[in-house]
């Protein structure tokens, strides 16, 4: 079985300068992998960076709403998941799900809580009860 070989990054740069055609087919590659529920920094064609540059240089190609929708669909078909296990049709280790979910879409199971104070603060103790001899 013969390897596959592996496209230079100066490559596929060049290639997206010159063709349309191949941006139009990558771009369709990543919203697959977006909507199978990979992340996009794990995109192996493209760094996100490129993607980003692609973004702004090639709308055409690569829109944004339609990369939106890609990664709504993947987060829809994690939560499906998450949703099935708990329903009890889904199969699964619902802890490890969770992490995921923390780790991928930055859910929390508690509240974080930043006040911020201008100015003074005074703070009056107010005492109800005789203090205790200790004889």
């Amino acid at each position: 079985m013969a390897k596959a070989k592996r496209v230079k990054a100066r490559e596929v740069k060049a290639t997206l300068a010159s063709d349309p055609a191949y941006r139009r087919k990558l771009f369709d590659k990543l919203c697959r992998h977006l909507r199978d529920g990979f992340s996009i920094d794990c995109f192996t064609e493209l760094s996100l960076p490129s993607i980003e540059e692609c973004l702004k240089n090639y709308k055409e190609e690569f829109c944004e709403e339609e990369l939106a929708l890609a990664l709504r669909d993947g987060k829809q078909g994690w939560e499906s998941i998450g949703r099935r296990q708990s329903e009890g049709t889904c199969l699964g280790n619902s802890r490890s799900w969770y992490y995921n979910m923390a780790a991928r879409y930055k859910w929390s199971d508690r509240m974080h809580i930043e006040s911020e104070t201008k100015g003074t603060l005074n703070v009056n103790v107010v005492q109800y009860s005789k203090p205790t001899d200790s004889k």
